[in-house]
């Protein structure tokens, strides 16, 4: 063979290499840099989507103690209803703060489930704050934000991939710890 062929096939050869190589560690760079973005902003919709909850959660407890105290729920121990109508509204405030990252960083199922939920929970308060009230109006609404509650945390789940399986279905008797004698 011709030294000069030899040195060209030699020359295209190392080419070819060195193409093969750089194609092959960009792809891989660039795939190892995608998942970790997915990985970062997966980790801050976690918590977002936590402090959300957490705040909801928050209003949700200051509504059913309300609602223990004016009778429309046979559990728990009264309150003052200012006092309770006050944690709800300083618990409104901070997840109005929550929402914004919700809806920065929320994919649109979430968003509309956890919309669905706050304003089934604004229900609750309208419901306490009515003087009409009764309890099955109130025990209606309250399971309706459970069930609200839940399909956040579904849809939540279902975008973050998170394995494990349902939710437990919760029925009213779980949610309502026994009467205290």
């Amino acid at each position: 063979m011709n030294p000069v062929v030899a040195q060209i096939l030699t020359i295209a050869g190392v080419l070819l290499g060195a193409g093969a190589t750089f194609v092959v560690t960009t792809l891989t760079e660039r795939t190892r840099w995608r998942r970790a973005q997915t990985a970062r902003w997966d980790d801050k919709r976690l918590q977002a989507y936590t402090e959300y909850a957490n705040a909801v959660k928050q209003m949700v407890r200051s509504c059913r103690r309300i609602a223990e105290t004016k009778n429309l729920l046979p559990t728990g121990t009264p309150i003052d209803v200012d006092a309770g109508f006050d944690a709800i509204a300083e618990a409104e405030t901070e997840r109005a703060l929550k929402w914004e990252t919700v809806l920065l960083l929320g994919d649109p199922a979430t968003v509309v489930a956890a919309r669905a939920w706050h304003e089934q929970v604004w229900q609750l308060e309208h419901i306490l704050r009515d003087e009409g009230q009764d309890e099955a109006t109130f025990v209606d609404a309250y399971k309706k934000a459970m069930r609200l509650r839940n399909e956040f945390y579904a849809c939540a789940r279902a975008y973050l991939h998170v394995t494990g399986g349902a939710l437990a279905d919760l029925t009213w008797s779980s949610l309502v710890p026994p009467a205290k004698k």
